[in-house]
């Protein structure tokens, strides 16, 4: 069962900072080392020295880029910077964004701490896979500072939308905190703190599962916290700041949930032969060819973009480039029992619905010779979100791009329960919570 709790958040102080847009930041997984420098210049407490700090030539063991974030976060703490909610809230946050199609719209959902349930003992439902040294990373960050500097992204599913009524029912016509942020998305945030509303909530989410969004490698450093904590303590009530983690939660069934596709660029594959890859993907595949030169290539790019996205329900099919040839490719399964016949054993049936597990099992893995092993380590792979710049890679060094659908929410909850995890890079959720704007301490 999901537990949610109230807690005394840590904000930066309006007093102390006049624009909060100088210090707040995406979350780290995200942040380029460009960004770094470029937040780290924007203002000298910027969030980013706390989630993502610089690294030295000269670190040592006792001073590194973890003692540094946790000297900043006593100081900013002793100084005023960042000040403690007086009384303990959950916190309603929205934000208001605009696609590539100018379609406008708005994602709500709430902040609170949630209690820690191991996966697959509980509700709480991972859907991508983990790697090692992000979450060694991660808790060696909360171990200096005892704190969650952003936020676990979790879905419900509500499809009569009450959680949303009750938050636009308890606050009121002023937010505490609203910017707009690098990528002019707008960032709201209102305290919820009359129990009556907080009790009602915390009811409603208390029958549903989770599904993690984003946040896998942090949701898994604070269970590791936790037991490590744990291990340590003479007693244990179960009730320690450290079985909860800062989480926000959002419902699957409302209109703003955008999941956008992640690309992959496949580069440095020896011999690569476009002819000769084409036709062992024929064996599979119908291939629609969509050619060009380079006077036209603009607007016949444009046309691929809308083919594929006309091609969104279709099921098993994917865009494809090349170096080499001016061309543009739309694979489509030929039929379902290829499936069977090729991958039956390889990958759970839940998985066999979706484009990105049929990429990675039949063509990354079958015809290219790019082991399950080495696409975990990224080995011949760049993840890529915007689709230009995943062909214009090829243009320049990479020898492949493929160009795939959003995974849908559906089978994100398919997956989930279960008991899977999809491929790394599977879903790329739109727009990421901004770091900064709500501090939980453990404490």
């Amino acid at each position: 069962m999901a537990q949610i709790m109230p807690f005394r958040g840590l904000f930066y102080n309006p007093e102390k900072i006049e624009d909060i847009k100088a210090v707040v930041a995406p979350p780290y997984d995200v942040i380029s080392q460009d960004m770094q420098d470029m937040l780290y210049h924007r203002h000298p407490d910027n969030i980013v020295r706390l989630i993502l700090g610089k690294t030295y030539p000269d670190d040592t063991p006792t001073k590194n880029r973890y003692t540094r974030a946790s000297l900043d976060f006593k100081r900013w703490r002793s100084e005023g910077v960042l000040v403690l909610d007086e009384r303990p809230s959950i916190y309603y946050y929205v934000q208001t964004y605009i696609l590539k199609s100018r379609l406008k719209k708005t994602r709500k959902g709430f902040i609170a701490r949630s209690r820690l349930e191991e996966f697959g003992k509980g509700s709480i439902h991972p859907h991508e896979k983990t790697l090692s040294g992000p979450k060694a990373d991660r808790l060696r960050l909360t171990e200096a500072c005892r704190a969650n500097f952003s936020c676990i992204f979790s879905l419900y599913s509500q499809p009569d939308l009450e959680i949303n009524g009750l938050l636009e029912d308890s606050i009121n016509d002023i937010p505490i905190i609203d910017v707009v942020d690098d990528e002019g998305i707008t960032n709201k945030v209102w305290k919820v703190d009359d129990q009556s509303f907080i009790e009602s909530i915390a009811k409603d989410i208390a029958n549903k599962p989770l599904f993690i969004a984003d946040g896998h490698h942090r949701y898994e450093t604070a269970l590791n916290y936790r037991n490590l904590i744990r291990e340590r303590a003479n007693t244990w009530t179960g009730n320690e700041p450290e079985n909860y983690v800062m989480m926000y939660f959002s419902n699957m069934d409302d209109e703003g949930i955008t999941i956008l596709p992640t690309h992959r660029v496949v580069h440095s594959i020896p011999n690569f032969d476009s002819k000769a890859f084409l036709l062992d993907c024929s064996t599979y595949f119908n291939i629609e060819k969509i050619e060009f030169n380079e006077k036209i290539e603009p607007r016949v790019r444009k046309e691929f973009f809308i083919r594929m996205e006309e091609m969104a329900d279709i099921p098993h099919s994917f865009g494809l480039y090349m170096e080499g040839v001016n061309a543009y490719y739309i694979l489509t399964l030929k039929n379902r029992g290829i499936i069977d016949r090729e991958i039956a054993d390889t990958i759970p049936e839940t998985f066999k619905e979706m484009d990105v597990s049929l990429l990675h099992s039949l063509i990354l893995d079958k015809i290219l010779g790019i082991s399950v092993k080495a696409q975990e380590g990224q080995r011949n792979l760049i993840y890529e979100k915007d689709s230009d710049t995943a062909i214009n890679a090829v243009n320049e060094k990479c020898q492949l791009a493929f160009l795939l659908k959003p995974t849908r929410i559906e089978q994100i909850k398919r997956v989930s329960e279960a008991g899977h995890v999809m491929p790394q890079k599977s879903t790329y959720f739109y727009p990421k919570l901004l770091s900064g704007l709500v501090i939980n301490p453990i404490e």
